[in-house]
This record gives C-alpha cells, sequence and structure tokens, in this order.
C-alpha cells in the first residue's frame, strides 16, 4: 500500500467527495470526518488501494498492472475497521468486490438529493409551573392526644367566617402544622398538649425533614380546595372536581378578560349522555398540583391536566377499566387541547384574580397567576398552528385577570380535548 504522502491533495479531496464523507463498505454508516462543536474537524476514515501499492500488500496479484495506483480510481474511503477488515480477509473482498462496493457507493451518493435546510423558530414557551411568591416561615410541634388523623380531624375547632384552613400532619406521635399550637384557644387546643408545644423555623425543617415541609404544603392546598369543591385522589395524588350535591354533572363558569360570563363547563360528566346510551362511567376534571422547589429558595405549583374516572360520581371505576380508557383519551389530548385545559385549571385555580392566597395560623401561600416562559427552538410547521393566549400581568389580589384564553374551547361541554368514545367497552 502506498504511502500517503505520495497521495495528492487533489486525489484525496475528490475521494472524499465521490463518497460523501461516508465509509463505502456497505451496511457501514460511519463518517469520515467529525467535527464536534467548537472543536476542529477531526479525519477517521482511511484511503485503501483496490489493487494494492508493493507485492507485499492485499490483492497486490489480484489484477493487472495499472498505470497510477493512487489515482482517485483505484482508491475507496473506508473507515478503521472497515479497512482492517478487507485488509485481514482478501480473498474474500477481492478486487472485484472493492470495486463493485466503490462504484455503488459512490453512485449512490451521486443520486442522493441534497435535503433543504430546516427552517427553525424560536418562540417562547409556558412552563406550567406557578410561581410562589410567599410560603410559611414558622412551623409548630406539639403532641398528640388522639392516634389518627381522622380522629383529630373531627375534633378540630374551625372559627367560622375566617377564610382559613389547618393543614397538620401527624408523625411519631406528634401533630405538625402551620398553626400556633400552643395557644389554649387555637383550632388544635383539644387535639394537642399545648403545654408542650414547640416552634421551629421553616428554613430549619426544610434543611432537616425537607419532605414534612411539603407535606404540610399540600395539606394546606388540599383544604382549600376541598372548600372548593375539589377531592384528592390519595392513591394517585390527583385532584378532581366532585359532583354537585343535588346532580352529578357538575358546571363550572369561566369569565372573559371584561368580566362576562361565558358558558358553563361540563367538569363532571356522564360517558354517553350524548348519545344518549348511558354508562356506569363518570369522567371528572383532574389535575396534578405539586409545590416543589426548584432552586434554593424558589418555589413553585406545578400542573398537569389528569382525569378521574368514578362508577357513580362518588365510588372510584375499578382501576382495571381505568388505565386503558385514560390511556386512550390522553393519546387524543393535542397541544391545543391540553394548553386549553392547563389555562382552565389555572383560571379556576385564581378565581378570576391575579394570585390565589390560602391563609392558616397567620401564613399564607401566595401563588402567582402568571407561567414563566422559556425560549425554545424547533423545526417549523406549517400546516397548522395556534396562537396561545396570553394573561397580562394584573396588580391587585382583587383585580379580575387581564385576559383569558382567547382561543379557549366555548363550545356546549368541556371535552378535555377529545370526548370519550361512546363505543368504549
Amino acid at each position: 500500500m502506498a504511502s500517503r504522502k505520495h497521495i495528492p491533495d487533489s486525489v484525496t479531496n475528490r475521494l472524499f467527495a465521490l463518497s460523501g464523507n461516508q465509509c463505502a463498505f456497505p451496511g457501514c454508516s460511519n463518517q469520515v470526518t467529525l467535527h464536534e462543536d467548537d472543536e476542529r474537524p477531526v479525519t477517521v476514515g482511511q484511503r485503501a488501494h483496490v489493487i494494492a501499492v508493493g507485492r507485499q500488500g492485499p490483492r497486490s496479484e489480484a489484477a493487472g498492472p495499472m498505470d497510477d495506483l493512487d489515482s482517485v480510481e483505484n482508491l475507496i474511503l473506508l473507515c478503521h475497521e472497515c479497512h482492517t477488515r478487507i485488509d485481514q480477509n482478501p480473498r474474500i473482498y477481492s478486487v472485484a468486490v472493492l470495486t463493485k462496493y466503490k462504484l455503488d457507493h459512490e453512485a449512490k451518493v451521486a443520486h442522493r438529493t441534497p435535503e433543504p435546510p430546516v427552517e427553525v423558530h424560536e418562540e417562547s414557551v409556558d412552563v406550567s409551573i406557578l410561581p410562589v411568591s410567599a410560603l410559611p416561615d414558622r412551623i409548630y410541634i406539639a403532641p398528640a392526644r388522639f392516634r389518627t388523623t381522622e380522629e383529630i380531624g373531627e375534633r378540630l375547632a374551625r372559627p367560622r367566617g375566617r377564610e382559613e384552613v389547618f393543614p397538620f400532619v401527624l408523625q411519631g406521635g406528634d401533630v405538625w402544622s402551620f398553626n400556633d399550637l400552643s395557644n389554649p384557644r387555637g383550632p388544635f387546643s383539644k387535639t394537642v398538649d399545648a403545654t408542650k408545644s414547640q416552634e421551629r423555623s421553616a428554613t430549619d425543617v426544610r434543611a432537616e425533614q425537607p419532605s414534612m415541609y411539603i407535606w404540610l404544603l399540600n395539606a394546606m392546598l388540599r383544604r382549600a380546595l376541598r372548600r372548593r369543591g375539589v377531592g384528592h385522589d390519595r392513591d394517585h395524588d390527583r385532584y378532581y372536581f366532585l359532583p354537585d350535591h343535588e346532580t352529578v354533572t357538575r358546571l363550572v363558569t369561566a369569565k372573559t378578560k371584561l368580566g362576562r360570563t361565558q358558558n358553563q363547563k361540563k367538569v363532571v360528566r356522564q360517558q354517553g349522555e350524548r348519545s344518549g346510551k348511558l354508562r356506569d362511567i363518570w369522567w371528572h376534571l383532574a389535575a396534578s398540583l405539586r409545590f416543589e422547589e426548584f432552586a434554593p429558595d424558589q418555589w413553585g405549583l406545578t400542573l398537569r391536566p389528569e382525569y378521574h374516572l368514578t362508577s357513580d360520581g362518588r365510588t372510584p371505576l375499578d382501576p382495571r377499566r381505568v388505565g386503558p380508557k385514560v390511556t386512550r383519551q390522553k393519546s387524543r389530548m393535542y397541544n391545543e387541547s391540553y394548553f386549553d385545559a392547563v389555562h382552565f385549571l389555572r383560571y379556576f385555580l385564581m378565581d378570576g384574580r391575579s394570585r390565589m392566597v390560602i391563609r392558616a395560623g397567620g401564613q399564607v401561600i401566595v401563588v402567582g397567576a402568571e407561567f414563566p416562559q422559556v425560549k425554545a427552538r424547533w423545526a417549523a410547521i406549517h400546516d397548522k398552528s395556534f396562537e396561545p393566549a396570553e394573561l397580562v400581568a394584573t396588580t391587585g389580589e382583587d383585580d379580575v385577570l387581564d385576559a383569558v384564553v382567547n382561543e379557549f374551547d366555548y363550545r356546549e361541554e368541556w371535552d378535555w380535548g377529545a370526548d370519550p368514545s361512546e363505543t368504549e367497552q
């Protein structure tokens, strides 16, 4: 095989062009020139002689003499692995075989249609995380007088007329709460030993028992949403709309940015009601809501639309029937429908205001209504597009959101992206 210094650069450049920067061995897709970001290109391919140079080279006597063994007609571009393979098996990879490999590969490259450049768009994308601007900074711990959460909950003294919740966690015989447990007239006075109450900073608790702090935040959210007719599925950590007391079907009203009432949306409905073929399946609009710390002292409330199924509006449906139905339904929830569901749930949580405030024992959770945005780059799709609705920043707690989903689906019933098939079994 000839030394590489004898092969002119013009021949090498021609060989790389004919081979399309790819190994010519059939079925091999290795590139022969690699280029990493911000680094110089590296050539890893090797020029192999079809008819070898010198008597000791592979395939040196397999064909008649050739005027110029270093010509592009006698060179095939290979990766290191394929080059080693053909040289170690000259009886298999003869001159005739390699000539065919070379001609077939170069013909394929010559007829390859160059791919058009991809048009890339950069857009601002909403992240379905609601920013948290205030959290409780004190936690109280006191020995419990009862052994179960149910017993404690039944004996809480809830002051009337106060928009306040009373979250607590029972662990190791102690009650943990954001409410002051040392108050002999407080809501927990009958359930704990107030004389042994301890006060700790939220910073210390988060450092030592981070899960406890998040449990209390979620307990605070559960109790606040329960007052607004939203239940919690503990098995799946999912919040769902409860049915009305008088009828199972439930309607929720949304408003425009000008305060005009829109059509009511069904957030609980029976499958088959449109066709008249009623089933023992009730669909409840649901959501996964979680408080999470994404960076030191930076918290958010994540929001993801979900489904909850019951057999009568209250009794959970047999789990064996739930999985396939929910999977099929989610497969039909495309971008626009998912986007609408996220904004509808946000509007419900905010109750038409610029923020949601939950109070407990003089402490508050404050959740803002504006989704943060990130820059995203992706290939442009021109066959269909939609303009997401934007919520303009508002100022006061009692201000109505300056905009509500302009693209919101205001049909007679909320369908969460697609109607459950009336023919499902």
